[in-house]
């Protein structure tokens, strides 16, 4: 796991997307720079049919996911 989710289940709406957020937007930053490393986070984090639990668990899964985000930018 990427991210410690001991407690993932009780973060519900705002909350859930500011820890999914601040978890994933270093990483994509480190691959693609600040401007657009934002908009990539936003992108996954407004999409609804990406299944959040396993974007901080699943690199594979991650990778492809961002990998699409940015392709549709």
């Amino acid at each position: 796991s990427l991210v410690d989710l001991s407690g993932f289940d009780n973060i519900q709406g705002e909350d859930r997307k500011n820890f999914v957020g601040n978890s994933i937007y270093p990483a994509i930053q480190a691959v693609y720079g600040d401007k657009i490393a934002g908009i990539i986070t936003g992108m996954l984090l407004d999409e609804s049919a990406v299944d959040q639990r396993e974007l901080l668990s699943d690199n594979a899964f991650f990778v492809t996911k961002v990998n699409e985000a940015h392709n549709i930018y």
